[in-house]
């Protein structure tokens, strides 16, 4: 029964969506920030005058994220998986009381293994190994946004340009802690987990008894030291690569840059001293940087280098003034609207494949030709070459499933609604800003060299990759390399069944991989593995043939998002208004956003099983599949305070 909850929890946390790439929304795309203060927005669209008039502010302003466990939901899927690493309950855990978003990593052979746990073994580690990592992630943001406004009234009565750009220093921090399931050392320091060795064939050729190819001391020591790139398997008959891309860093990464430059020519085709509106031209110049796909939470400034185009509407209306004791009062309206499209940019992202998300932290190896010593079959009289054989190289997927590609957004729109109140120096508002952004296009870009070589890297699995001849000394000698393949297998589970096998066939023969036949050598011996669960040898399978992954397995389409957030928002603010020649202000002012995150509704491509493909030209339209294609919606919550001041002349 257990098995089967598992089981269901598993299948809810596939069909949610999860995203290779967080996008953000923009440090510069705040349209409550620059309409705020009476400093400010009094000053502008001035009416009935033939003059110059302009104004310079300057915006201090810190902002931090909150809610992290939808930033967790949409990174790694439905926080159903998510149980508190609650294994781990000694005084010295650092991640005790964390009740956050964990992913709970098990080897293969672990009894303590539940289904929904992150299979240990693709990342070097012991079969025998148990682990939990939780995850807090958070976004701050330091900016100085520099406005300037100038009345171009002497030319043409009612022009107006506008420009703002911040310089921002971004931090960003999936803030990880990893707990493993082993006898303390000293405080926050753990032994190595797990001890079991790696079979004889399981990864290598190295067999140093029947029962031990890799020694533990030379797997990887944790999760966190192979996620981060520090840490690989040593053997020297295998070449293991690091990962790359995508990375997990255990350590805050930050940027600092000039946001996007927005810029806003426009002209008031209605105004006087209690009304006006106008409409704009905006264009914005990316002068942030580009995702590079090294980390999969990567610090941004900026849009993430689009260049922007597209319309504004700003209005206001004084509804209700009064002059009581020799003050004066009033209350009034403020709108800035604004609508941008995204045009098409390069960028580096990391894909997952198509019905397997996550699967970008599985395990690849490489195939290649020519086939040394291996043939299969069901016996000696019907034995041919498989097409392909494994060349003895593995990568974390998302090595090999890291593009260039063309991203443009169809639309951004960004309306900011102020009431407020002012008198005579002093003024009071509050709004409510709204923020949403289309969905994501991407297109392969195809002028850049694809890194992923048609027909050569497949899933490995838990499938053993070495057979070999028997020896009545040493049990095990002469290994030969398989072909063996296991597509349908996930982040979470291999095929071929620990501790059971599949029908009477033994786990360590391959009963799971693709196209399973009998391994043979050139001289037809029947190629062994040693099962340690009956501790005989029996004859192991390999592929015939191979399965593998192509362009038009890469899901393109279930990596695309989109955004949206409501925010309301406040700012105090004075201004010396018996200056005559230059107006000096101040203010302070806050804001609270919350963003949607995907819903049970929202679902990447998830299938029930691999669906293989012919190797494709450059396309990115081509996810041979029959599984649902949605754009699912991430949009951080955060909180923000800043300082606005500047002087109108």
């Amino acid at each position: 029964m257990k098995k089967l909850i598992y089981l269901a929890i598993i299948t809810s946390t596939l069909s949610h969506a999860v995203v290779p790439y967080y996008s953000i929304r923009s440090q510069s795309q705040n349209a409550a920030r620059q309409i705020v203060g009476a400093g400010w927005n009094t000053n502008i669209n001035i009416c009935e005058t033939n003059c110059w008039n302009g104004i310079f502010s300057i915006i201090p302003e810190y902002s931090k994220t909150v809610r992290p466990g939808k930033i967790s939901q949409c990174l790694f899927g439905s926080p159903q998986n998510f149980p508190p690493c609650d294994e781990c309950t000694n005084a010295c855990n650092p991640c005790k009381n964390r009740n956050l978003h964990s992913i709970h990593i098990s080897g293969s052979q672990s009894e303590a293994r539940n289904p929904g746990d992150w299979l240990a073994d693709y990342f070097g580690l012991p079969t025998d190994y148990v682990g939990c990592v939780s995850f807090e992630p958070y976004i701050e943001n330091f900016l100085v946004d520099f406005s300037f406004y100038i009345g171009l009234d002497s030319w043409i009565k009612g022009l107006f340009f506008k420009i703002h750009a911040p310089i921002t220093h971004t931090r960003w921090d999936l803030n990880c802690c990893e707990c493993m399931q082993e006898s303390i050392v000293g405080c926050g320091r753990y032994e190595k987990n797990g001890g079991n060795p790696h079979w004889p064939g399981y990864f290598s050729s190295t067999v140093i008894t029947p029962t031990i190819g890799i020694q533990r001391n030379n797997l990887v020591f944790c999760f966190e030291s192979f996620i981060s790139g520090c840490d690989v398997i040593q053997d020297p008959n295998i070449i293991f690569n690091p990962i790359c891309n995508a990375r997990m860093c255990c350590q805050r990464l930050a940027k600092t840059g000039l946001s996007d430059i927005q810029m806003a020519l426009g002209w008031n085709f209605l105004c006087n001293e209690n009304y006006h509106c106008g409409l704009s031209l905006r264009a914005s110049a990316p002068t942030g940087n580009a995702p590079k796909a090294i980390y999969l939470f990567e610090p941004i400034v900026g849009n993430g280098k689009h260049w922007e185009l597209g319309g504004g509407l700003t209005a206001h209306w004084t509804f209700w003034q009064s002059e009581c004791s020799g003050e004066t009062e009033s209350l009034g309206l403020h709108l800035d609207a604004n609508v941008t499209h995204l045009f098409k940019t390069k960028q580096c992202r990391t894909f997952d494949l198509c019905g397997k998300p996550l699967s970008r932290y599985m395990l690849a190896a490489k195939f290649g030709e020519p086939i040394n010593n291996l043939q299969a079959g069901p016996d000696v009289g019907s034995l041919v070459a498989p097409s392909k054989q494994f060349q003895g190289i593995y990568s974390p997927l998302a090595n090999i499933t890291t593009f260039a590609v063309d991203v443009s957004i169809d639309y951004q729109t960004d309306i900011a609604l102020l009431l407020q109140y002012q008198k005579e120096n002093f003024s009071y508002g509050i709004g409510y800003n709204f923020w949403a952004k289309g969905c994501e296009n991407i297109e392969l870009n195809c002028s850049c060299p694809c890194p992923l070589e048609e027909n050569t890297w497949a899933l490995k699995g838990d499938a053993f990759m070495y057979g070999f001849t028997y020896d009545p000394i040493t049990t095990l000698n002469n290994p030969v390399v398989l072909s063996a393949t296991q597509m349908n297998s996930t982040i979470c589970n291999g095929t071929n069944n620990w501790p059971s096998g599949i029908n009477g066939t033994a786990w360590a023969q391959n009963p799971g991989i693709d196209n399973k036949q009998l391994g043979w050598n050139d001289n037809n011996d029947p190629l062994i593995i040693y099962d340690v669960s009956t501790s005989t040898t029996k004859q192991v399978n390999t592929s015939l043939n191979p399965e593998f992954i192509n362009l038009c397995n890469i899901d393109f389409e279930g990596a695309r998002t989109k955004g949206m957030s409501h925010k309301m928002f406040a700012h105090f603010d004075y201004t010396w208004r018996n200056m005559e020649d230059c107006v000096p202000y101040i203010g302070i002012g806050g804001e609270i956003e919350i963003g949607k995150t995907c819903d049970n509704n929202c679902c990447a491509q998830s299938c029930e099983s691999w669906q293989p493909c012919d190797a494709n030209q450059c396309s990115s339209s081509h996810c041979n599949t029959t599984c649902t294609d949605e754009c699912c919606s991430c949009a951080v919550s955060q909180w923000g305070i800043w300082l606005k001041g500047g002087i109108a002349f």
